[in-house]
């Protein structure tokens, strides 16, 4: 997509989530409300209509427009009841906007606002201003996580759980699952992983190995050949690091954030799971539970119609102890040829799968860092306005709150809306809500 493309893009997902943050701050409950992007031959130039159901049961359709200037826009002609009128400006403070007689107008800076006229019959004014302090664009933290905004609706607690619900209620729900989900019981993230795996081959020589990372970078794994001429049991280094470590926590505990995923699971039929882990941890739990999965790791695997998750892993698997199957080591996307093979065939079912769920499911992030690049062009890729994706991150102690809002903009721009948590135990927390 073209720079400004792309800025028009992005300017027409805040304009999204500001109306619907304007239903938020009204009371319009997360299931009242169906978005669509078709059936406009009577006004072209409508982005997208909103239908909500109010209170009394009526229905309400309103007609969205979004344009990125003033210039040319009849507004006197677009204020009929029913219209949503959002609109790119340079400036709020100190500016005089049309006040509408019987539309909603949104005069949008992309980081301040004007709401003004009238939302499910009522007369309306709302106003932000961005923070004079601080120098970036704060305006998505602050409607996600000022607690000014916590309580208004009766059917979320806040405008981010709010939000949770409304996507998960009306798409197909995916949980995308990064090394990070498994943490808790004491098993390595991926970059530890990588770290581990690295102090195994060079056999504990430190200085040997900052030597070789000064000139190709910490990950080790260029070739397979190398690790074979090596005498270097890859494979088996790695079952190691995935299911022999000192457990922190038991997998029989309920307070996991695996064991949430499965609750999450069992509570949503057809749950897709994409997992970027080779170990099998998921499967176990769900076993143990009875509860009936799909797992899917190459070109041979198969759905079957009686599960109740189907569980992708779209970089191999690597059962406990099968490091010498040739039909689990082909499957792994390892090392960097392979992963640079994997993300130049975008025809592979690995990618497709990908791209097709994070364009039109809703989707979970979770003990995902998102530093790769590949994954981020592929979140590009499958960009669509009409919905956003989450990733549940955990705050650090004694960072400045303006990294949260720096970063929260940041992962916007990929269609993601962060949830940021204090502890791990907390996603579970959300989880249960949803």
């Amino acid at each position: 997509m073209k720079k400004e493309e792309r800025e028009k893009y992005i300017f027409k997902k805040r304009s999204l989530l500001i109306l619907l943050f304007i239903y938020y701050l009204n009371d319009v409950s997360f299931d009242s409300i169906i978005l669509r992007s078709f059936g406009f031959h009577f006004d072209p130039s409508c982005d997208f209509k909103a239908i909500v159901r109010s209170k009394k049961d009526h229905i309400h359709k309103y007609v969205c427009h979004i344009f990125d200037s003033l210039y040319g826009v009849n507004l006197e002609q677009l204020d009929v009841m029913g219209n949503v009128n959002i609109i790119l400006v340079n400036k709020i403070r100190g500016q005089e906007f049309l006040e509408p007689q019987a539309s909603l107008n949104i005069y949008f800076t992309g980081s301040e606002l004007l709401a003004i006229g009238y939302i499910e019959g009522k007369k309306m004014r709302f106003t932000l201003y961005s923070q004079k302090s601080e120098n970036r664009d704060n305006l998505i933290y602050r409607l996600c996580n000022d607690k000014k905004y916590f309580g208004i609706n009766s059917s979320a607690s806040d405008f981010t759980l709010w939000l949770l619900k409304f996507f998960s209620a009306r798409l197909h729900n995916d949980l995308v699952m990064g090394a990070g989900i498994n943490e808790d019981y004491g098993a390595k993230n991926w970059n530890a992983l990588i770290e581990a795996l690295n102090n195994d081959f060079y056999k504990g020589d430190y200085k040997f190995a900052n030597e070789i990372k000064h000139y190709v970078g910490k990950e080790l794994f260029t070739d397979s050949m190398i690790m074979k001429t090596s005498g270097f049991d890859s494979y088996r280094s790695l079952n190691r690091e995935l299911y022999e470590y000192k457990e922190a926590k038991s997998f029989d505990t309920a307070e996991s954030t695996l064991s949430a995923c499965v609750d999450f699971i069992k509570n949503h039929n057809h749950t897709s799971v994409i997992t970027y882990n080779y170990d099998t941890n998921l499967e176990y739990l769900l076993k143990k539970r009875s509860i009936a999965y799909s797992t899917v790791y190459d070109d041979s695997s198969f759905i079957n119609k009686e599960a109740l998750v189907d569980i992708y892993h779209v970089h191999g698997l690597l059962p406990y102890d099968r490091y010498n199957e040739k039909r689990f080591t082909d499957s792994l996307i390892f090392n960097e040829s392979e992963y640079f093979y994997l993300y130049n065939n975008p025809y592979s079912w690995n990618i497709a799968k990908q791209l097709h769920d994070f364009k039109f499911n809703v989707c979970l992030f979770i003990g995902i860092s998102l530093t790769d690049p590949d994954m981020k062009r592929l979140l590009e890729l499958a960009d669509n306005y009409l919905k956003f994706n989450f990733i549940f991150l955990k705050k650090e102690k004694d960072y400045s709150p303006v990294v949260y809002s720096f970063l929260t903009s940041y992962f916007f721009s990929f269609d993601l809306i962060v949830i940021w948590v204090d502890e791990y135990s907390d996603i579970g927390k959300y989880l249960q809500s949803i």
